[in-house]
């Protein structure tokens, strides 16, 4: 089967249900895209200018590059992510994306080695806005492009030959012996047309009372530099009944001690100063924390 170099998500949503052998879901797809940080694309305006950005002697020299163009800008983990923390969210980016025989263009291969390398935050880049997608260090568009859920959006052929392997692993894993499971998160679409995808794939489906210590743990702990079990084990503060702490373990841990994720990534927000999109992350690439992932989405929403 013919894979276009780009195509839109409804598209790459048909492919891989038929490569896959399966149906699948735009909010499957939004999410499995998350989870492997893996790239999506976004129109360019047709007469976005490109600019080399070099440093010369210590200082930043731009030029005009007038035989270059991109049709798509490119989003970086970080973005993508803010682009599906709430309703009519939009970020802004000056990087082009490139397609094969576009001069700056690399592999896929070449984008995961650079990832191996740790080379994500570049000489002239002000900050760290997530994962390096493949965009160039070198070329940029002259102006800011502004990108909205309402953005004509477009997945790269590279994106859809990593879900497709993804799945197979993780089928594989399945026939194992293991649990396949694959949450829904709503992420570029409409927000009428995500929530109502979550709400038919949840219908049924028993919200738990709170996650157990080793589960905050796993998903948490890397938000802070605090003894974060012997926090859990004091049940002071954040972690006390009074604000996280749901269901108190019993003696010689037959029933364990449970918390709530959404209060604790709202405390975390609040009280240690942990990134929004983090925060995302944490819901999306934890398994175990899909059910809440809706009632994240709503408090999110709701911090300042």
């Amino acid at each position: 089967m013919k894979i276009s170099e780009v195509c839109s998500i409804a598209e790459a949503v048909l492919v891989l249900s038929v490569l896959t052998k399966r149906a699948w879901t735009e909010a499957e797809f939004a999410h499995a895209v998350i989870r492997l940080h893996l790239p999506i694309y976004a129109a360019a305006p047709y007469d976005a200018l490109i600019v080399s950005k070099r440093y010369v002697d210590g200082r930043l020299v731009i030029t005009p590059e007038p035989s270059m163009t991109a049709q798509y800008v490119t989003l970086l983990q970080g973005e993508i992510e803010e682009l599906a923390s709430s309703l009519g969210p939009q970020v802004v980016t000056d990087r082009p994306a490139w397609l094969f025989g576009d001069k700056p263009y690399r592999t896929w291969d070449e984008i995961v080695a650079f990832r191996q390398g740790h080379h994500r935050v570049l000489g002239h880049w002000e900050a760290d806005q997530g994962e390096w997608m493949g965009q160039s260090d070198e070329y940029f568009f002259s102006a800011p492009v502004q990108v909205t859920a309402d953005s004509t959006l477009a997945v790269p052929r590279h994106t859809i030959a990593e879900l497709v392997k993804d799945d197979l692993r993780r089928a594989q894993f399945e026939l194992a012996g293991g649990v396949k499971s694959v949450p829904p998160v709503p992420m570029l679409q409409t927000p009428t047309t995500a929530s109502a995808t979550v709400g038919r794939d949840r219908v049924g489906a028993p919200e738990p009372l709170g996650i157990t210590k080793n589960q905050v743990l796993a998903a948490f702990s890397h938000l802070t530099d605090i003894d974060l079990a012997k926090a859990l084990a004091n049940g002071k503060g954040l972690y006390s009944k009074a604000e996280a702490k749901v269901v108190d373990g019993t003696p010689g841990s037959r029933h364990a001690a449970l918390w709530n994720p959404v209060i604790l990534a709202v405390g975390f927000y609040e009280k240690y100063g942990a990134p929004r999109a983090k925060l995302n992350r944490v819901f999306t690439d934890n398994q175990f924390l899909a059910p809440w992932w809706e009632k994240w989405k709503e408090q999110a929403d709701d911090l300042l």
